[in-house]
């Protein structure tokens, strides 16, 4: 009965040892995905300076220069396609700044001209916003295209249900979230100038 008793307790220190290692039903973690928000920068690149031949167009003009640009915060005059330019204001520098548990969509860099955006189609902000071992990644973040499907922009939670997880596994296109469906596909995208 001593000889069973050691026996059965081997095997569960065996057992023990075991579960401190890797589980071998992990789910695979994407390239990119948000464990935490983080302050935006707060400074910014300059806009247009001078709008030269469009002045001289028919086409109306929303502004001329980052001095026109005062009704909102870090004002900067951006020019669209064409003769068309537009003031563009910063939405936020915080997550804690966007409505609805939406994330702070930063700028890259102090000397970027892109405003800081609150990004309203997300469905989660942080990886922890998608339950445990959840992910929450950004699709089409920094990114202006048509998608061929209703492609999401901003960040939002893998699901069981996802057809990729990254762009790699993506033999054309890339890997979106698909708000019809609620999950990660990979999707045509074409860039806008």
């Amino acid at each position: 009965m001593r000889r069973l008793l050691l026996g059965f307790s081997a095997l569960i220190a065996a057992a023990a040892s075991c579960s401190g290692g890797p589980s071998l039903d992990a789910a695979p973690v994407p390239a990119t995905h948000r464990q935490a928000g983080s302050p935006c920068p707060t400074e910014r690149g300059a806009g247009v300076s001078d709008i030269g031949t469009c002045a001289q167009t028919v086409v109306p003009i929303g502004c001329a220069k980052d001095g026109d640009c005062t009704a909102g915060t870090n004002g900067r005059c951006l020019q669209s396609p064409g003769c068309r330019y537009a003031c563009k204001y910063d939405e936020c520098s915080s997550d804690s700044e966007c409505l609805g548990n939406v994330p702070c969509v930063c700028r890259s860099s102090t000397s970027d001209s892109t405003a800081n955006t609150c990004a309203t189609e997300s469905n989660c902000r942080i990886d922890t916003d998608c339950g445990p071992g959840g992910f929450c990644s950004p699709s089409l973040v920094g990114r202006f295209c048509i998608c061929m499907n209703d492609c999401g922009y901003g960040y939002f939670c893998h699901t069981p249900r996802d057809t990729c997880l990254d762009d790699s596994d993506c033999t054309s296109g890339t890997c979106n979230f698909d708000l019809a469906s609620g999950t990660w596909m990979c999707t045509a995208c074409t860039d806008v100038p």
